[in-house]
């Protein structure tokens, strides 16, 4: 993964997870009421333990994942922070290479002094 902008990103964290393929790295961040949109499907999955049975599923079907963040815009109001950016990747899936960029938000809560993933939206174009 790379951007000069990511540091304050909470976002850095999950996209390495991402490109990792690391379910159990992924779920530990995700609110127990956390929303993802599925990208293969285009839908949305709600509560982390169904989350993380859709991770387990994608995973086995990519490989090489290389994620990078463009044009990130982070704002913050107490608990809550919300991050926008473009996602870039590029990756095999079913032995296929693929590559997309798709505009994308995570909003993060704060919970017991810890923040935890609680949306994260990006539909992709097609896979390309």
């Amino acid at each position: 993964m790379t951007s000069a902008t990511l540091p304050a990103m909470l976002g850095t964290e999950y996209l390495r997870l991402l490109e990792a393929k690391d379910e159990a790295g992924i779920f530990d961040l995700l609110a127990d009421d956390a929303q993802i949109v599925d990208e293969l499907t285009r839908r949305w999955v709600r509560g982390r333990h169904p989350i993380g049975v859709a991770l387990r599923e994608l995973f086995t079907r990519v490989t090489d994942v290389q994620a990078t963040a463009e044009d990130v815009h982070v704002m913050r109001w107490g608990d809550i922070q919300v991050e926008t950016f473009t996602l870039h990747l590029v990756y095999d899936l079913d032995e296929a290479s693929c590559w997309s960029a798709s505009p994308t938000t995570l909003i993060w809560h704060r919970i017991d002094h810890a923040w935890k993933l609680a949306l994260m939206s990006s539909i992709p174009t097609d896979c390309a």
